[in-house]
């Protein structure tokens, strides 16, 4: 893929409408960097918050056409899908509670999407936009960013090469400490997160869990047939689960191990985990992405770096920086959105325009069936089926 550096040819550019991403939006900034790096959309239109002032301050500050910056999502759509220029691609960056319309509408205008992760806040609300998007084939696409590490990438491969030999365990965990002992100072992000209402069924294994959860499956290739969760909460006043442990069971009978928590003090971003097979152990750190570490049964360990030479094509082609020059969370995103690019270009046959799998809305689906199926499992007290699509 081409990214940064070299001979770039000439490429459609994408036009990009925003949902969301005001004034105090926490993650929108990142959307927009990331795109800036794959080099291959334009922000053009936005309706950028609830508040026409502060969406008309926003679209000011990114330099959009005034015609172009909406008091809301409804209008924004409606507008833009009657111009003969319209957008190529709606990005949705609002709270989880505020996915579903902006998506909904944006899907049957027939304009392809990119959501925020979870995808909405139930399963009928997922279930339902994933009959629009098939309906029509129309793009959809969650920003699961830790897909796109090259290491992470390069574990794919090998692990679907076979080079661990046959999966037995996998494990992963996400510990985060910002919740840790004082929710107050969260501000306008932990406000909602907190909120059953706004956050969805599950604090935090809906809000990091769920990307501890989707990357076992892009690892594996297994789907997570049935679930077993401890759902807890350690902080006093937080009102939602803040730690939660869940036994897995994938396709296979391969067992499984999740463990996610935003009160963990010492862990700042701590998503890790460890894939067993019959012949080594991969295992891999977003703290320190830059290796993926093999160590094999009776063999010396291995350790793969991003940059080298003996890395997967996989890994290789979602390299953006020579080797040596420290690369991480944004160039992962923009590798994502540098294959959103890809698989927009590609038309109805999108779903195959990358070599590895897209985040689509099937992926969003599960991710948002695992809080409810945990919520019912911590419930009973016992494993629970995890729903067949």
């Amino acid at each position: 893929m081409y990214r940064l550096t070299g001979d770039i040819p000439k490429r459609k550019r994408l036009k990009v409408g925003m949902i969301g991403g005001g004034r105090g939006a926490f993650f929108a900034s990142y959307h927009r960097a990331a795109m800036r790096i794959a080099n291959r959309f334009d922000l053009v239109a936005g309706a950028f918050s609830s508040d026409p002032a502060v969406a008309m301050e926003a679209g000011e500050a990114l330099d959009i056409a005034p015609d172009r910056i909406y008091p809301s999502f409804t209008d924004m759509v409606a507008k833009e899908a009657g111009r003969s220029d319209r957008i190529d691609v709606g990005i949705v960056v609002t709270p989880n509670h505020l996915h579903f319309e902006p998506c909904r509408l944006l899907l049957e205008a027939g304009i392809p999407v990119i959501c925020d992760k979870p995808l909405v806040n139930s399963t009928d609300e997922a279930r339902e936009l994933v009959r629009i998007a098939e309906k029509s084939n129309t793009f959809f696409a969650l920003t699961y960013t830790y897909l796109g590490y090259p290491m992470v990438r390069d574990a794919r491969a090998r692990i679907a090469a076979g080079e661990l030999g046959e999966i037995r365990f996998m494990y992963v965990e996400y510990l985060c400490e910002w919740l840790a002992n004082d929710p107050s100072k969260l501000g306008k992000g932990g406000v909602w997160r907190g909120d059953p209402l706004k956050a969805g069924p599950t604090g935090a294994l809906g809000d990091i869990g769920t990307h501890a959860f989707n990357i076992l499956e892009f690892l594996s290739g297994k789907k997570c047939t049935a679930l077993n969760a401890k759902l807890t909460t350690v902080v006093p006043g937080w009102g939602m689960d803040d730690t939660d442990v869940l036994q897995l069971e994938f396709e296979g009978g391969i067992d499984g191990l999740l463990w996610s928590s935003i009160a963990a003090p010492g862990h700042r971003n701590g998503l890790r985990f460890k894939i067993v097979g019959t012949k080594a152990t991969a295992e891999w750190c977003q703290e320190a992405p830059e290796t993926l570490l093999f160590s094999r049964l009776g063999l010396a360990d291995l350790v793969y770096r991003r940059g080298g030479g003996d890395m997967t094509e996989d890994g290789r082609d979602s390299v953006n920086l020579p080797a040596g020059n420290p690369e991480s969370y944004l160039e992962a995103l923009a590798t994502l959105y540098a294959d959103f690019a890809q698989a927009l270009e590609a038309g109805p046959d999108w779903r195959n325009a990358t070599a590895v799998p897209l985040p689509d809305i099937r992926q969003g689906l599960r991710g948002v069936a695992l809080s409810e199926v945990a919520v019912q499992s911590n419930k009973q007290r016992a494993w629970v089926a995890f729903p067949d699509e």
